[in-house]
């Protein structure tokens, strides 16, 4: 079984392709934190690389090469489907962007490793138990994390039915609006995630299989961390909760993350949990009375969260919200984002810069764990941890 991300390198000025890549992605954190952890227990992390592979520092590709990780060209391979596909890369954000590169990144893995099953992962995932832990737990399964964050596929088909659907858009510029359809009326933005929202409509109406997980699987899916106890995001689970029991319990055990009694099997570290986990780190050591106590995401993908923006990506927020900074955290909000724009804009180092991957992997996977974040002084939410 295979260990796969795939990730792209975007072309601009001398510099901006590394800084990119090491804001977006903790793609040098998690090959150090395997190494480190003997987490990889004999297996390997393929880690694909697209775009302006050459503007990365020799340091930073040695270190996404060096085992238990190994590093791929997939560009020549890219190349041709972005060939293909001309008027959905021209609608959605294009071969560098985000979503076009969300959209055509499946049918990538199923060229450069036809017929093999594969565990697939963002960027920005960071493993907690070993790879061989995750290959057996889904030994045989096709499902994602109810976010495309994270997709096991045993069954090629599942690859066949995406790379369909997408050459179906390519021909039918209107079909992805079509397709949308019952989500008029949500609130939901389906443009601004389209391969999220893609994926969810596809699995909802039978075309890609999701399996349901078994009630002995031995792992919690969580794939917006911001906002536990959910453990859904784009689609709801079968045969696993929808959400954690409350108060949830943390603890680290032997570098291992545990909630409620079970480990975790990665932590996605998207942008807002990503801007938590760094507005608490910016904050540690400064003038205590600009403590807010307890910390929210100030930032949802670059603005201050409030409802009807959270909403716009995620269907299932009047269910079970992601908390929402009040009125009063607006100033602290804008003093957190300035300070994050001036460390990347003037090329902070990424261990001085609080605010990068690099820096909250130090803070909350070497010298301290994420119960600095999840407890009842400093979550959100009161009640939500014990």
């Amino acid at each position: 079984m295979r260990h796969v991300t795939v990730n792209f390198v975007r072309f601009g000025a001398p510099g901006e392709g590394e800084a990119a890549l090491r804001r977006a992605t903790c793609l040098v954190e998690n090959a150090r934190h395997l190494r480190r952890h003997g987490r990889s227990d004999g297996a390997t992390l393929d880690i694909v690389l697209l775009g302006d592979i050459e503007a990365l520092s020799p340091e930073t590709r040695a270190e996404l090469a060096r085992p238990p990780c190994r590093l791929h060209d997939g560009r020549a391979a890219y190349e041709a489907l972005i060939a293909r596909h001309p008027r959905l890369m021209e609608r959605f954000s294009g071969p560098y962007g985000v979503i076009g590169f969300a959209l055509l990144r499946w049918t990538l893995i199923a060229r450069l490793f036809p017929g093999e099953p594969v565990l697939c992962y963002d960027g920005d995932v960071l493993h907690n138990v070993p790879l061989r832990g995750l290959e057996r737990a889904f030994a045989g399964l096709t499902t994602t994390a109810t976010s495309t964050c994270f997709a096991a596929v045993a069954d090629p088909g599942w690859f066949r039915a995406w790379e369909r659907a997408v050459a179906d858009l390519e021909d039918d510029p209107g079909r992805f609006d079509r397709l949308m359809q019952p989500l008029a009326g949500t609130g939901a933005t389906p443009q601004l995630s389209a391969e999220e929202f893609l994926a969810k409509v596809l699995i909802e109406n039978g075309t890609l299989r999701q399996d349901p997980l078994p009630a002995s699987f031995p792992y919690w899916l969580v794939p917006n961390p911001h906002a536990l106890p959910r453990l859904h995001c784009y689609v709801r689970p079968r045969g696993a909760p929808e959400r954690l029991e409350t108060p949830m319990r943390y603890e680290r055990r032997d570098g291992i993350d545990w909630v409620n009694g079970r480990p975790v099997a990665f932590w996605h570290l998207q942008k807002p949990f990503l801007n938590q986990l760094g507005v608490l780190n910016a904050l540690d050591g400064s003038d205590p009375a600009r403590h807010p106590g307890r910390v929210p995401a100030l930032s949802f993908y670059g603005r201050f969260p409030y409802a009807a923006l959270v909403r716009a990506v995620d269907p299932y927020h009047d269910e079970l919200s992601m908390p929402m900074p009040g009125p009063e955290l607006r100033p602290l909000a804008r003093t957190m984002a300035a300070a994050e724009q001036r460390h990347w804009r003037e090329g902070t180092p990424l261990a001085g810069n609080p605010f990068s991957p690099a820096a909250i992997y130090r803070r909350y996977f070497e010298e301290g764990d994420l119960g600095l974040l999840f407890n009842d002084r400093t979550w959100p939410v009161p009640g939500t941890w014990a």
